[in-house]
Order: structure tokens, then C-alpha cells, then sequence
């Protein structure tokens, strides 16, 4: 059996127009209100069961987003109301790989016409293929999300650490540091105010350092 096969857009997923839900309406709750591009507000009720798959139909467009709890999309969002026995998971990656931003027939606003795209012809894999591949790409995401979270980590430990030394001024041995008067105020005495021209050098427009400057 061949892993792959060429099948139209409108036999691979429907997609269905989201609903409306004003901020007016909107009351605190549990369930994600999914927006062209993202996550936009919570609310009480839900319109679709998970798994989801999404993507912008008006303002925004191309981004394709997964929910893996009930949400609600909202008017401006394509969610994929069928998945024709796909994995929801690979079908979240094949669309992710489409472009659909180039889809847009908005003269005005760009809009992404459901329609439009019913026959365009896609490669899908089969079942077993489609497994592996959301595996093999789920991974990859997990280990992208935790390095990035490990990053925002780290920068908030270095903004807590500059506010902790240069704003607190609770530097090591900063009870030993007698605090003077300054032009912004009190200071750890040996510091000086400068402003940025006297300690910085500008490099001449396309000049670099050597190695041996830094």
C-alpha cells in the first residue's frame, strides 16, 4: 500500500466559519476563544469539542493553530469541523505546511475563502505514516516550547538580578559601600553618572571589530 496519495483539499478536512461572541458576552470561564492567530480571551461555554485545528479566515491569515480543549472560535476563524478519519495532530502539521495566507481574495481586508480551497490537490499520508509524523514533529514542538520557556526563565532571572544590583543597588558587599549624593539621586560612592555618547563608541557606518578589539 502506497504511504501517500493525492486527494482535494474538500476530501482531506471541512472547514466550518466560526461564531460569533462579543466581548460584551464574553464571561469568565475555562474555555479558550480562538482568534486568527491565537488565544484571545476565556470564556464559560464552549462551541467545539477537542482535538481542534484553526486558522484565520478574515484580518489575519496563515497561521494555523492545535486546542486540545474544548474552545470557542470565533467568527474570523476556519476550524476544521471534520477530519475524514486524519489525525487531527498531522492534519494541524499538513496545513501549517500550506501557505493559506496565499489564498487571500479579500480586495479589502484579507479573507481566506473555505470554497477556494476544495479543490486544491494535497499528498497525504496514510494513516500509520500520519502517526509517525505527528510523533516526530510533536516532539520537536515539546522541545521547542521548554527551551523557550527555559529562556524566559533566564531572562527574568537576569532582569530581577540588574534591578537587584543597579536599581536596588544590593550588589554583593553593598553594605560595606557608603551611598552619596547624585545628580539622579543616591548612589553606591565610586559611581558615576555618565550618559551614554561619553562611555560608548559609535563605529564609522559598516566598520566591525577584530577579533583582537573585543
Amino acid at each position: 500500500m502506497r504511504s501517500r496519495h493525492t486527494i482535494a483539499f474538500g476530501d482531506f478536512v471541512t472547514l466550518q466559519r466560526g461564531f460569533d461572541l462579543p466581548k460584551s458576552q464574553r464571561r469568565p470561564g475555562a474555555y479558550p476563544v480562538v482568534a486568527s492567530t491565537s488565544v484571545v480571551d476565556w470564556h464559560d461555554e464552549f462551541k467545539v469539542k477537542p482535538p481542534g485545528v484553526a486558522t484565520g479566515r478574515s484580518g489575519a491569515l496563515g497561521e494555523v493553530l492545535f486546542i486540545d480543549k474544548p474552545f470557542w472560535p470565533l467568527n474570523t476563524v476556519l476550524w476544521v469541523r471534520d477530519f475524514k478519519g486524519n489525525l487531527p495532530k498531522y492534519v494541524y502539521y499538513l496545513l501549517k505546511t500550506l501557505d493559506l495566507g496565499r489564498y487571500n481574495s479579500g480586495a479589502g481586508v484579507p479573507t481566506l475563502n473555505r470554497n477556494h480551497l476544495k479543490t486544491l490537490s494535497l499528498q497525504v499520508h496514510s494513516l500509520p505514516v500520519q502517526r509517525k509524523i505527528a510523533a516526530i514533529l510533536s516532539a520537536y514542538d515539546d522541545l521547542i516550547e521548554n527551551n523557550r520557556r527555559r529562556i524566559k526563565i533566564l531572562e527574568e532571572m537576569a532582569q530581577a538580578l540588574y534591578r537587584e544590583w543597579f536599581v536596588e543597588f544590593r550588589f554583593p558587599g553593598h553594605e560595606a559601600v557608603r551611598m552619596v549624593d547624585s545628580p539622579l539621586g543616591m548612589i553606591p560612592e565610586g559611581w558615576e553618572v555618565r550618559s551614554t555618547v561619553e562611555i560608548v563608541r559609535r563605529l564609522p557606518h559598516g566598520a566591525t571589530y577584530r577579533r583582537v578589539d573585543v
